[in-house]
């Protein structure tokens, strides 16, 4: 028996690292080119709306059974993702919604002022909310593709405070989800396995929130050897309508012999 569980643990192992890890196909396969960021968007909520539906137990002091927060007094703000999801695409003046921010973030990188004050030395510096303060009970969004020019193993990270879900999407419609629902302590969450990513594109949406005090959004991965979580950086990050596909080298050829035709043909004319 000892000799089976030895050559069983032996060939656990010995099995390459890319067997333990999920394994999921591009959205967009093949070469992409440089990126410049993502979709963002943010948006301010009235610090007093009460229209939370998360549901509070007071018994128990939990989430997730009882009544709706937003039926007690000190129920305010935002408290989960289903009120991320009732509030984000609404416009300004409706349902709390005072200020809507759209653009390319560089990289997927934000925290109010509060954070950057108390917690940059700790989880690291980042670029300021485009929101008018008081930067509280804000959402976010980021949409866009992540580029992947080397098939390796990779992670993806998100620090959060108060709470996020991150999906990547690959082919046939496969997605890997992470979520911190509520309202929680500043923490980073990755994926239990790493991911075994091929080249090409691979869609991605976070959304994110922050209730009160310190609040901060930040993508990161780990790359295979890596000890470390570093920034996505911003020529792996593509908008939803940028992504060009890099012609393969005899589409490149074809295309010069077609423009040295059409010389040929200008200079007969002439």
């Amino acid at each position: 028996m000892k000799k089976m569980l030895s050559a069983l643990l032996a060939t656990v192992m010995a099995a390459p690292l890319a067997a333990l890890a999920v394994d999921l196909a591009p959205s967009l396969p093949g070469s992409y080119g440089t990126g410049g960021g993502a979709d963002a968007l943010f948006v301010k909520i009235d610090e007093n709306w009460q229209g939370s539906t998360v549901l509070w137990d007071e018994a128990t002091l939990s989430y997730g059974s009882g009544q709706p927060i937003s039926d007690f007094a000190w129920g305010t703000g935002i408290w989960g993702i289903a009120d991320w999801h009732a509030l984000i695409d609404q416009p300004v003046g409706q349902s709390g919604v005072i200020e809507r921010w759209t653009g390319i973030a560089s990289q997927v990188n934000f925290g109010n002022t509060l954070y950057n004050a108390m917690y940059a030395a700790q989880w690291g510096t980042t670029l300021e909310l485009p929101l008018s303060a008081p930067q509280t009970n804000w959402l976010s969004r980021f949409d866009g593709y992540i580029r992947i020019t080397e098939k390796s193993l990779y992670n993806f990270g998100v620090l959060y405070d108060d709470g996020f879900f991150f999906n990547l999407y690959g082919a046939g419609g496969a997605m890997l989800s992470l979520v911190k629902d509520g309202v929680n302590p500043r923490d980073r969450l990755g994926f239990e396995q790493d991911i075994l990513l091929d080249v090409g594109l691979y869609r991605f949406q976070l959304g994110a929130y922050n209730r009160l005090e310190a609040g901060v959004v930040d993508l990161r991965w780990s790359r295979e050897g890596a000890t470390d979580w570093t920034l996505v950086p911003t020529e792996n990050l593509l908008t939803l309508s940028q992504p060009m596909p890099v012609p393969e080298p005899a589409t490149w050829w074809m295309l010069l012999g077609g423009l040295g035709l059409i010389a040929v043909a200008v200079r007969q004319r002439a």
